[in-house]
């Protein structure tokens, strides 16, 4: 049972055949082609930063529709991923069209959904990239619509899945967990086997959600609404990952609680909704060209959103699991204080979902493509962490509930600026299971972690090896999300998000004498950066330091 915890270093009889990615893909875990170490940076005389000789990562640039023509050399994925993208739809001024009006509208924009993806599909269209032959032929059947219950009227695509099973999903519908007073767009990427292909499903549902909105609505990924009065229960949008085809339902077991230990590591590099009525909840400082803010909530999705997500008391935080048993759901379920997995799925990480997948929840809806699918390779590196522990017949370690769920807390406030303080926790008990995780995870005992962004930085440490041999690293996808700990950012120095970005925004504008209002920038930043999904608001060169280039 999962109370029992797991025993350290403990070798399992007969075994699963786990062979390494590389093995199966014949990567080079060395620099890829083209990629190129520049110049050096001085990092010296900034204590935020850990590592050492930083240095320019020069990746090379390519055209989206080149990458996604050029299958051969497409970015494959250790597991199936799919992306749960919520969308705010309002009107210019960022208003929510009335509930009953869009029960009409909203079945409309569906049925115009459906027609241009079977066009995109099977006969082409100029406002679209082609659809490359390897995605085509895993739709099974045109896109057809039918009516939910929670979600109304639903685009369905069928696909195939890599172990020949077939699975529809409502791809373009409203949220069916969204409350009565208006409507969320979600839009579902199929389970997909390479980053290429996840990047052009989620690229080309958000085109297909600009073109089909009528000219008096518009959507806009942020998390929370900027110019929203308050909050209201419901309305908040998030990013949700799907991660699936494990070996067995040990390796999803311990899959979840590798992902958990991060939990707040993947808030600090997601938070992306720190303004609400039109500003934030506090002055925007900015200290060196370091947005700061010490007092601006980040997420404030995940402040107010008590009821859809994990909270913040470690006795009933999504606990430690070694199993997937029915022993283990009941445990679960008693933990997190939930009669059914039906309730209990509402959590900020959750391993039981119907279709055998992990479900991530935790991250605030990102403004760029590029930064959710760089998250999704993040959470596929992890997972394939756990599958080489099980390989060597090893736990996942335990970081404990009153750790996550203390610096998940800290994080949601003030992001990768936030102290990270270990509860209860020591480096010995981590150390017995694994001792780089113990290193990583707190730091060395003369340099233990005090920021957030060094936790960040120490996590990527961790996964370094594992993002290097499946050829993750230097992708042009994870690129934003190092440059958020690591730099370099071309108008600001890290530790930086997209929550930074709005703050950056808003103070730009107060700065310049103009309306703070930044809803207009966001409608426009939400199509700009969904067009090509290379696209993201974080420009400007990668530094690394040797510790990830090595």
């Amino acid at each position: 049972m999962a109370k029992d915890k797991k025993k350290k270093k403990k070798k399992r009889s007969g075994g699963d055949d786990y062979g390494t990615f590389s093995q199966l893909i014949g990567k080079d875990t060395g620099l890829p082609s083209g990629v190129y170490i520049g110049e050096p940076v001085d990092r010296s005389s900034d204590q935020l930063f850990l590592g050492t000789e930083y240095r320019e990562v020069l990746i090379p640039e390519r055209p989206w529709g080149e990458i996604l023509a050029d299958i051969e050399h497409w970015t494959p994925l250790p597991f199936t991923h799919g992306i749960e993208m919520e969308l705010i739809i309002a009107d210019d001024n960022g208003n929510y069209p009335p509930g009953d009006e869009m029960v009409y509208r909203m079945k409309e924009i569906v049925k115009d959904a459906i027609k241009i993806m079977d066009q995109i599909l099977y006969e082409g269209r100029s406002d679209f990239l082609p659809v490359p032959d390897y995605i085509r032929k895993k739709v099974l059947s045109r896109p057809y619509g039918k009516d939910d219950i929670e979600k109304g009227f639903a685009m369905v695509i069928r696909y195939s899945l890599p172990d020949g099973n077939v699975v529809d999903i409502d791809t373009f519908a409203r949220d069916g967990n969204v409350t009565a007073v208006t409507y969320i767009l979600e839009l579902v990427t199929p389970p997909c086997e390479y980053a290429e292909e996840l990047a052009y499903w989620a690229s080309t549902l958000f085109l297909l959600a600009k073109i089909t909105l009528p000219r008096d609505l518009h959507i806009i990924a942020s998390a929370i609404n900027p110019a929203a009065k308050e909050y209201m229960r419901g309305l908040s949008q998030a990013d949700h990952s799907h991660i699936g085809s494990f070996k067995s339902d040990l390796e999803k077991a311990q899959a979840y609680c590798m992902i958990r230990n991060f939990i707040p590591h993947i808030i600090a590099l997601t938070c992306n909704s720190p303004i609400i009525n039109n500003k934030p909840t506090d002055v925007v400082k900015i200290v060196n060209n370091r947005i700061t803010a010490p007092n601006c909530v980040r997420s404030l999705r995940l402040k107010y959103n008590t009821t859809m997500l994990s909270n913040n008391d470690p006795k009933h935080f999504p606990p430690y699991l070694n199993s997937g048993d029915q022993d283990t759901i009941n445990y679960f379920l008693q933990v997190v204080q939930k009669a059914s997995l039906e309730d209990g799925r509402f959590q900020d990480v959750f391993p039981f979902t119907d279709w055998g997948t992990i479900e991530i929840r935790v991250s605030d809806a990102q403004i760029s493509i590029c930064r959710r699918i760089g998250i999704a390779l993040l959470l596929q590196a992890m997972c394939y962490k756990t599958r080489k522990l099980l390989e060597q017949g090893l736990w996942v370690p335990d970081a404990g509930s009153e750790t996550i769920a203390y610096n998940r807390k800290t994080t949601i406030e003030r992001g990768l600026i936030s102290l990270f303080r270990p509860q209860n926790l020591t480096r010995e008990h981590l150390a017995q299971y694994d001792p780089n995780f113990a290193e990583q995870y707190l730091g060395p005992e003369n340099q233990p972690i005090r920021y957030m962004t060094q936790a960040v930085q120490r996590m990527f440490f961790y996964f370094k090896d594992e993002l290097k041999e499946l050829g993750f690293l230097y992708s042009p996808f994870l690129k934003p999300i190092l440059q958020s700990v690591f730099g370099n950012v071309s108008y600001a120095e890290p530790p930086i998000t997209e929550a930074e970005y709005q703050l950056s925004l808003y103070q730009y504008k107060l700065d310049n004498n103009e309306d703070p209002n930044i809803l207009y920038d966001l409608i426009y930043f939400t199509i700009e950066y969904c067009q090509d999904p290379l696209n993201n608001p974080l420009t400007g060169v990668l530094s690394l330091p040797k510790e990830m280039r090595e």
